[in-house]
This record gives C-alpha cells, sequence and structure tokens, in this order.
C-alpha cells in the first residue's frame, strides 16, 4: 500500500514543479530553503575537523612557530592549540548576540545571507592562511557567521523558524494554497 502512494506522487504533487498556469518558480523556494538548512551544518562540521586538521603533519609543518614535539617534529604549543580550537566559539558567541539587531536592521532573509557570506570570508581567511594569526582570524569570523545562523534560525525554535521562513519564500502553490 505504501509502494502504491510512492509510485503515485509525481514531481507535481509534491510541489518542485510548480501547476501548469500558475506564475512563479519552484526553484527559488527550493534554492532557499537548501540555502537556510545549510547553516545547521556549518558548526558540527567546522567543530568536528578542526582537531584532525591540526593534528595533520602538512599542517604543522606550515603553521608552526618553531615548537618542535619530543620527537623533532613541528608542533604548535598547547595554547596556540587551544586558542585555535576554542576561537570558534568565541566568534559564535559574539554572532548570536549581533543576529537579532541584524535581523531588524536588515530582515531575517538577508541576514542568514549576510550570516553565510560572513561564514565564507572566514573560510577564505583560513584557507589563504600560511600563519597561525591569519588562521585565528578566519576561525574567528567564520564562528561569527555560524553564530548569526544557530541565533536567526534559534529567534524563536529552530525548526520552526527554519519551516516558517522555508515556507515564507515559497510560492504560493508550493504552500498548498489555491
Amino acid at each position: 500500500m505504501f509502494s502504491e502512494k510512492i509510485k503515485s506522487l509525481d514531481l507535481r504533487s509534491i510541489g518542485i514543479i510548480k501547476p501548469k498556469g500558475v506564475p512563479g518558480s519552484s526553484f527559488t523556494a527550493i534554492g532557499v530553503g537548501l540555502f537556510v538548512a545549510f547553516g545547521g551544518v556549518l558548526f558540527g562540521y567546522d567543530t568536528g575537523t578542526i582537531g584532525g586538521i591540526i593534528a595533520m603533519p602538512q599542517w604543522l609543518k606550515t603553521f608552526s612557530t618553531g615548537f618542535t614535539d619530543v620527537f623533532g617534529n613541528p608542533a604548535i604549543t598547547a595554547a596556540q592549540s587551544s586558542l585555535i580550537v576554542s576561537i570558534l566559539s568565541a566568534g559564535t558567541f559574539f554572532g548570536a548576540l549581533g543576529a537579532a539587531p541584524l535581523a531588524d536592521f536588515r530582515g531575517r532573509k538577508l541576514a542568514l545571507i549576510i550570516s553565510l557570506c560572513v561564514f565564507c570570508f572566514g573560510v577564505v581567511l583560513q584557507t589563504a592562511s600560511s600563519t597561525i594569526p591569519l588562521f585565528v582570524a578566519g576561525r574567528f569570523f567564520a564562528g561569527f557567521g555560524v553564530g548569526l545562523i544557530s541565533a536567526l534560525s534559534k529567534l524563536l525554535n529552530r525548526l520552526f523558524i527554519l519551516a516558517l521562513l522555508i515556507s515564507s519564500s515559497s510560492p504560493l502553490p508550493i504552500r498548498n494554497r489555491p
């Protein structure tokens, strides 16, 4: 019975393709939905990968400030390691504080776009860096962007606000309104 329902679904019935004769584009709604939902991935991915990145021999060779481990290999100090890991959370804190004023000043949709641009700017700084200070600045800006995104999507309730934003930017046929 369930498989029959799945077979009867087509792209038009689930809103991927708009009904004939209705103005608007489903692509815009789907794009905004994906754009907004991507914000939830940023913090977990960035936090989860940094431990492996700062342990990579090539990264240590590039960013070492002359400190070596007990085997004579390039390394970073514990203070540098803790700064690199924790500065993302500091940026997240300040980003969360700035989210509400930004949303009030620019609107929620534009604030989310600005937030992702700030995150991308931080990623570019991290990618282009060859010294720890620039890498730390990139981590801070990435964290600032993640904080903005997290707070913007949690203004009322994370899932409710995300669903509200996605549905409010959808054309009428996708929202199941005549």
